[in-house]
Order: structure tokens, then C-alpha cells, then sequence
């Protein structure tokens, strides 16, 4: 089966909604946004509700990343008892994944948990489904979420990875 037959679905981290709009905004290459619309359109990309804070509610002004998030509030999974099962194993397996003096909610745990919910669920009704966590963050620290995805079984990508996966080939054209 290859990608295109795969019913596929990205889960995306904060770092990687920002590394995006900071070096590849609309702007400088409209069509990696139109194909960010296109997965969004077709139920391919998610994430949970504290990435979409962060994006949103603790941006100190509200810019472009912030204003299109908001309009793509739907595909933002909010919190169930089954991922909060799943954050308690996550933290306790990786306590370094989160700063244990914030008292906000922080996403990375969470996001993780929305994958293994989701991914159960799909076992559930037999789907045949992969899933992926798209995030920036460093591939060779055991305390992040490429380390945490890997002990769960959960395939990572950074965004050069995502871009190839989906076959997108960035060009420069002067104007």
C-alpha cells in the first residue's frame, strides 16, 4: 500500500505550526499553505486544544499564524478522561517532557495522548489508519517528543520530513 492508498493523519505540535510560519510563510510560498488547507479540508492534519492556546490565547499579539489557527479551530481536539489517562503514564515515564513548576496545562503530553487515543479508537472500528506527530523539536533529547513518540510507538517527522512524506518539493523563483 503506498502513501496515497494510506489513510493517513498528522498530528501537529506548536513548534512546528511556528517553525512554518516563521521561515515559510504565506507570503514566501503561498503553496505550502494551500496544501496545509487541502489536509486541513480533508481531515488529515489534527491536534489538541493546548496546542491551539498556545497558538492563539497565549500569544502575547495576535499575527497571522494566530489569526489563520483560529479559523481552523475544529480540527483542535479538546481534553478527554482517556488522554489524562495517558498523559498520567506519559509524565510519569518522561517527567522532564513537561516544566513541573508550570501550572499551565503544556501540550506536548497531551498531544502524544491524542494520538494513542486516537489510534485506539481506530483499532476499535478496524480502521486502517497511520499516524504521525509532526513537531520541531530535537531529535537527540531522551526528554522530548520525538523521544517520547518513539517509546509509544508513534512515528515523528520534522517538517522537512512532513514536506517529503508528502511528496512537496520547495522552489525559489525571483521576481
Amino acid at each position: 500500500m503506498d502513501r496515497e492508498e494510506k489513510d493517513v493523519v498528522f498530528c501537529i505540535d506548536s513548534s512546528a505550526f511556528i517553525r512554518l510560519h516563521s521561515f515559510y510563510g504565506p507570503e514566501l510560498i503561498p503553496e505550502i499553505w494551500e496544501e496545509f488547507e487541502n489536509l486541513f479540508n480533508g481531515d488529515k492534519i489534527l491536534s489538541h486544544i493546548i496546542v491551539f492556546e498556545e497558538l492563539t490565547t497565549s500569544a502575547k499579539k495576535q499575527d497571522n499564524l494566530s489569526k489563520w489557527i483560529t479559523s481552523k479551530r475544529q480540527y483542535f481536539r479538546n481534553m478527554t478522561v482517556t488522554q489524562a489517562q495517558y498523559v498520567s503514564d506519559i509524565i510519569r515515564k518522561f517527567p522532564n517532557l513537561i516544566d513541573q513548576n508550570n501550572e499551565k496545562d503544556q501540550a506536548d503530553p497531551w498531544l502524544i495522548s491524542l494520538v494513542l487515543e486516537e489510534k485506539s479508537q481506530a483499532n476499535l472500528f478496524t480502521l486502517e489508519r497511520e499516524y504521525f506527530v509532526v513537531s520541531e523539536e530535537s531529535m537527540k533529547s531522551p526528554h522530548r517528543i520525538p523521544a517520547v513518540c518513539q517509546h509509544y510507538g508513534i512515528a515523528h517527522l520534522n517538517l522537512i520530513d512532513f514536506f517529503r512524506f508528502n511528496g512537496w518539493k520547495l522552489k525559489m523563483e525571483k521576481i
